[in-house]
């Protein structure tokens, strides 16, 4: 985890992660930042560990939302897939284990749970036409809630670690 490891060394970064941690921690897990905010600080930490502690934050990051909401995010991403042509498991269970599998097959290969959960069409500003959607990737409540989850419990086990 080296890179990820020295991000959080610096001790203004470490502070905006600790902050961004509280803030999902305490509030509801979709609100309390920006859009890109979420997308900045997942980006930042997503592709800095390995598969197994990346799909060990996304089932704690689902295990905090409600059945209810975890269904919803199941039929979000399932309708989003289709469309996008991404085959997901024939089915998709809403548990935090099972979801957090599926989460961590498609982050697998860059950009493809990005692309899933985008909204249709979208594209970002300034963006190349036909370039990789992640405009509108937040427009869900459950999408925004579920990658801030994961970045904000990887940063909280790193430094768990570290401290």
């Amino acid at each position: 985890m080296g890179m990820l490891d020295e991000l959080l060394r610096d001790g203004q970064r470490q502070k905006e992660f600790r902050d961004f941690v509280k803030r999902y921690e305490q509030g509801d897990p979709s609100e309390g930042y920006s859009d890109q905010e979420v997308l900045n600080r997942y980006g930042d930490v997503s592709h800095a560990v390995p598969p197994d502690e990346y799909a060990k934050a996304a089932q704690e990051a689902l295990g905090k939302l409600s059945p209810e909401e975890r269904a919803a995010f199941v039929k979000m991403l399932q309708e989003r897939a289709a469309a996008r042509g991404v085959t997901l498991p024939r089915e998709v269970h809403s548990q935090p284990k099972e979801l957090g599998e599926i989460l961590t097959d498609l982050h697998q290969k860059p950009g493809q749970l990005r692309d899933v959960l985008g909204g249709p069409n979208v594209q970002m500003q300034g963006q190349a036409p036909g370039s990789s959607a992640i405009g509108d990737l937040l427009a869900s409540p459950m999408a925004r809630a579920v990658l801030a989850g994961i970045a904000a419990m990887v940063v909280k086990r790193v430094m768990g670690r570290s401290a």
